[in-house]
């Protein structure tokens, strides 16, 4: 009897420790497995980052190709050489309107006017006055008065007057100055000036197409540009 008893005891044991084994086995296995995979997904995501970041350095030079490409405010026209192109050099191609909202936007709307302003002589030659409308906001009444370029016409009955500084036929601005692309009105734009006294309140552009981006501002005297073809210059 105590034989047998032995006997069991010896088998249990070895059994146990057999199991024992087995399972330091396994766990050793599942740990290898589990580094493994931890491994894998760190290689996994170092790569997905390296992804991430390339593009992201793609893209960055992308932005920085067009600037330099560019060179001059979003919207702004594209300069050549910087002394511009006529109408005649480009054989009379017909200008599409966003190029000339472009040349619209790019100016600053503050009032101020910041770059030198250069009339070429033909443009002095053909265009000699301009047409203007002119709101009284307080007596919400409106006139049309025609102005000399370089002259100034007082309001009746106010100590105000309008002074037509500039008049371009085709409003451009380059990179160190404004002036007119060519001598057909396709965007045109006049620098006024308001009066009160001999002394300046307000002055700025005020474009015919684009109203919005006009930099003449004043609480009473709103000045617009009508439309303007070919046959208006004199």
């Amino acid at each position: 009897m105590l034989y047998f008893l032995k006997y069991v005891i010896l088998e249990t044991a070895n059994f146990l420790l057999n199991y024992m084994e087995d399972i330091i086995k396994m766990t050793k296995y599942g740990m290898v497995v589990m580094v493994f995979v931890l491994l894998w997904s760190f290689v996994g995501c170092s790569k997905q980052e390296e992804k991430e970041k390339v593009g992201q350095i793609e893209e960055k030079k992308e932005v920085m190709a067009g600037k330099e490409e560019v060179k001059l405010p979003e919207g702004h026209p594209a300069i050549g050489d910087g002394k511009g192109t006529s109408a005649e050099d480009i054989g009379q191609k017909q200008i599409s309107v966003e190029e000339a909202r472009k040349a619209a936007v790019s100016h600053p709307t503050n009032g101020e006017v910041k770059r030198e302003v250069r009339v070429p002589d033909e443009v002095k030659a053909r265009w000699k006055s301009v047409s203007l409308k002119v709101k009284d906001k307080e007596k919400n009444s409106e006139e049309t008065v025609s102005i000399s370029v370089g002259k100034e016409m007082p309001i009746k009955g106010t100590n105000f007057a309008i002074k037509v500084k500039v008049f371009l036929p085709y409003y451009t601005m380059y990179d160190t100055y404004i002036s007119s692309k060519s001598n057909e009105p396709v965007n045109p734009a006049v620098l006024v000036e308001l009066l009160e006294g001999g002394k300046s309140v307000a002055n700025g552009w005020v474009f015919a197409n684009f109203t919005a981006f006009n930099s003449y501002k004043h609480s009473r005297y709103e000045i617009t540009l009508p439309p303007i073809s070919s046959k208006s210059s004199k």
